[in-house]
């Protein structure tokens, strides 16, 4: 991967491809918090099984969605999909697997990375920049231990994960309880 140097549109896709190296598919539990405001945001728990295709994602207003067997399962009915598909459901599902982002300039994408760097002791933080407005930036922190996306900065917007284990197949999880935030997320990289 190269670091700290500006990279032109055409280096995307081998970025991604780097990156979804360091995911090994399995199944995984990942909590966190979608911004959206200052004083607007939700927590999350999401349940992905990337050999199963299959996922839940529960949120603190109570809302679950979720995909299993080829059906998206949401609070707007039920809808044949494929899996890749299926995760820009809820926003936050892509965390899990961020070259699934439309963000590496592959094809018809509109942002691509431009700067890739280490950040922290095991992250790497990438910059996208639109291909129209260079001055319309987004950002991503993907862990290098496990490739999941940590923090997404977007149009103002931050998803943050709090954390995020791998989990056995046959595990089964209580439903999520979320607990009133009181400070700041301190990111740990």
């Amino acid at each position: 991967m190269r670091f700290d140097e500006v990279l032109s549109r055409s280096d995307g896709p081998a970025i991604a491809e780097e990156l979804a190296s360091f995911r090994t598919p399995g199944r995984y539990v990942l909590d966190g918090v979608h911004q959206v405001s200052v004083r607007e945001h939700w927590q999350f728990r999401l349940d992905i099984d990337d050999v199963r295709q299959a996922w839940t994602l529960e949120l603190s207003d109570g809302s679950v969605s979720s995909y299993s067997d080829g059906v998206l399962h949401d609070g707007d009915g039920d809808f044949d999909e494929s899996f890749e598909h299926s995760t820009a459901a809820g926003g936050v599902v892509r965390m899990a697997s961020p070259t699934q982002l439309l963000w590496w300039g592959r094809g018809s994408e509109s942002l691509s990375p431009v700067l890739v760097q280490h950040v922290g002791a095991r992250s790497i933080l990438v910059t996208f920049e639109h291909r129209e407005d260079p001055a319309f930036r987004t950002t991503l922190v993907v862990d290098e231990y496990d490739g999941i996306a940590r923090r997404r900065m977007e149009l103002g917007e931050v998803t943050f994960v709090t954390r995020a284990r791998p989990v056995a197949v046959d595990e089964v999880l209580a439903r999520a309880t979320f607990e009133p935030l009181t400070d700041w997320l301190r990111p740990s990289y």
